[in-house]
């Protein structure tokens, strides 16, 4: 009677270890995006090649943009504040992009999400992160992405196009920390 039970575990494992033999060749042949220590975005090829991708902005007097106004370096833990002007011509009822902070060595060290809210064309914001246990000279970029919470204009949570908020946001270079879309 336990031949039964053996017989079954080994025809599970084995149909197990097929499945993920097939999911890894299947992720083998798909192209992977990854960012570099310096926030650059990579396009990691099937074909064991691969591209820098370059990441347009578009045209900041008719975007919302993000600037790094100021930097706190304390004692392990750096304090950024935000300014997000309005240069579209409607109302951002709500933008949250998530800011993810990269360390010296390359290590993906904490992400947050900062927020904004009910700011008037021609007018501006301001919000503050910080980031805990990290030096500001301790972080070699901050990237913001997936600004998927929105509401402005004629886009909300319900009709957002995955990445549409996102394109709306126009990111400053900064002198004072490594920033990028």
């Amino acid at each position: 009677m336990a031949v039964k039970p053996i017989k079954h575990i080994i025809n599970t494992a084995l149909i197990l270890s097929l499945a993920l033999g097939a999911s890894i060749a299947a992720a083998a042949e798909t192209d992977i995006t990854a960012v570099t220590i310096d926030g650059r975005q990579v396009l990691l090829k099937a074909d064991n090649t691969w591209e820098f991708i370059e990441v347009t902005q578009g045209d900041p007097s008719v975007s919302a943009v993000l600037t790094v106004s100021r930097i706190w370096d304390m004692d392990k833990a750096c304090k950024l504040q935000f300014r997000l002007q309005n240069n579209l011509s409607y109302r951002i009822s709500t933008l949250v992009p998530r800011l993810t902070v990269t360390n010296r060595e390359g290590v993906i060290y904490d992400s947050k999400s900062i927020a904004f809210a009910s700011i008037k064309p021609t007018n501006d914001k301001y919000t503050e992160v910080q980031f805990e246990r990290i030096g500001c000279q301790e972080i070699s970029h901050v990237r913001v992405h997936d600004a998927a919470r929105c509401r402005m204009g004629d886009i909300d949570q319900w009709n957002e196009k995955e990445g549409e908020c996102l394109s709306h946001i126009y990111v400053e270079p900064s002198d004072l920390i490594n920033i990028s879309k």
